[in-house]
């Protein structure tokens, strides 16, 4: 009797301790500071001028709320910018037949992240929480670099670059001064506005920007094979009659060992007379799978590999010794992708191109001898079902934008399962101003 009241004493202070660090009030504020950071994807879903504006003033007010948090309020607030950053993740789950898998990997990336923030909260002086919360969003979890709270500026007048992420937090801090007190909030951000705009660079031929639609589900079902590649095919005989002089294909459009297909080589090999073919296929070679794009350019063809890998889609990015094992588990015992040992550059019409392929787009290895133009292909279709998108595409595009607006590159980004658009720098005050004054 009295160990079964002594168990039930303590499951009652377990309980109120769990109360006292995850409240209801606790767990409320920290979504609602994890909604406020992550407010510019879902705002920037509706392209309206006036949402772009307001979304950095509700970051910083999103970020005000965080760094005056409890510590379990830093573990929840970075578990749930996790899962509003990142749910579509788990998507891609669908697709190696480990749908059930969906609710673990929620649970593993909101936890990777709330342990994240936690770091940030091991100091007791709020103004050295904020700097450690500014540093650790530079920390790739797994190389995944896709938490880039600078990109948060991507929509409305500030700067998106590391001082004007540095000042946006200033102003974040400083509303926490008493009375008329917190007007001097202000004063960062008059500092952090973006004036100048990086002028964008285009190519000086015509090309055809490609969309496709093809269905995860089927784009590797080899009973879909030929007629995945027949549409290919008819898309760059349509380029040709509308007189482009280059077609720009999703990754992994010709699916299929490309490398390795010599009469469909052959082929595009002809048609390369009339127009450049650039598009996404895999390779393989001594053993080793790449993911390429391949380039047909006056009767030549040219391959450049993938050099910065997706954790976990195309790489574990785990210690050697257990890699087979999570291979064999998850992956039908499939290897790691092999990857280019530079970056890769080539040329036509008398343009250089850097290429790059879906994720290492939104990598700067890419983009470190400045680019001018960056043609990308990614393939979408991991991320939404037949029922179901998501705003892996949005967050995507806006990461593009940062990289745009940071080396001053124009990016050409051909998709499958998502919109394809021609990507440049974000504009700056002065560019608006010439804008409304020609009006």
């Amino acid at each position: 009797m009295k160990l079964r009241n002594l168990t039930l004493a303590l499951s009652v202070l377990n309980v109120k301790n769990l109360n006292r660090y995850f409240s209801t009030k606790i767990i409320i504020k920290a979504f609602v500071s994890a909604l406020m950071v992550s407010n510019f994807i879902y705002l920037s879903i509706f392209e309206n001028i006036f949402l772009d504006f307001i979304s950095p003033f509700i970051t910083i007010f999103g970020i005000y709320l965080l760094i005056f948090q409890t510590r379990a309020g830093f573990f929840l607030s970075g578990f749930f910018v996790g899962i509003l950053w990142f749910y579509w993740i788990s998507f891609s789950f669908i697709y190696y037949d480990l749908a059930f898998l969906i609710p673990l990997v929620l649970l593993f990336i909101g936890v990777v992240y709330g342990l994240l923030f936690f770091l940030a909260s091991i100091f007791s002086f709020v103004f050295l929480r904020a700097v450690a919360l500014f540093l650790l969003s530079y920390i790739a979890p797994f190389g995944f670099n896709w938490l880039n709270l600078e990109a948060t500026l991507v929509l409305g007048a500030f700067s998106p670059n590391t001082t004007g992420l540095i000042l946006i937090f200033l102003s974040a801090y400083l509303l926490n001064l008493r009375k008329f007190y917190k007007f001097l909030a202000i004063l960062p951000l008059i500092f952090a506005l973006q004036t100048d705009t990086k002028e964008p660079n285009f190519i000086p031929f015509n090309l055809e920007l490609t969309n496709t639609n093809v269905p995860q589900h089927s784009k590797w079902d080899k009973a879909q094979k030929d007629a995945i590649i027949d549409e290919n095919l008819r898309l760059i005989n349509e380029a040709i009659s509308q007189k482009k002089d280059a077609i720009l294909l999703p990754e992994s459009a010709f699916v299929t060992f490309l490398d390795h297909e010599k009469i469909l080589q052959n082929e595009l090999l002809k048609i390369s007379e009339k127009i450049a073919i650039i598009g996404g296929g895999l390779a393989y070679e001594n053993g080793q799978i790449y993911n390429s794009t391949y380039l047909f350019y006056e009767g030549k063809m040219s391959r450049f590999d993938k050099l910065v890998l997706v954790p976990f889609g195309e790489e574990i990015p785990l210690p050697e010794f257990i890699k087979p094992l999570i291979n064999r588990l998850f992956f039908g015992g499939a290897s790691d992708f092999k990857t280019a040992k530079n970056v890769s550059e080539y040329e036509i019409f008398n343009t250089k191109i850097t290429n790059a392929i879906c994720y290492e787009a939104t990598s700067d290895k890419i983009y470190a001898n400045h680019p001018k133009i960056v043609f990308a292909i990614t393939n979408n279709g991991w991320f939404k079902t037949q029922n179901l998108s998501s705003t892996e595409p949005v967050l995507q595009r806006l990461l593009l934008k940062y990289y745009a607006t940071k080396y001053g590159t124009t990016i050409y980004h051909a998709v499958n399962g998502s919109k394809s658009e021609i990507i440049t720098p974000k504009l700056g005050l002065k560019a608006y101003g010439e804008i409304f004054g020609r009006d």
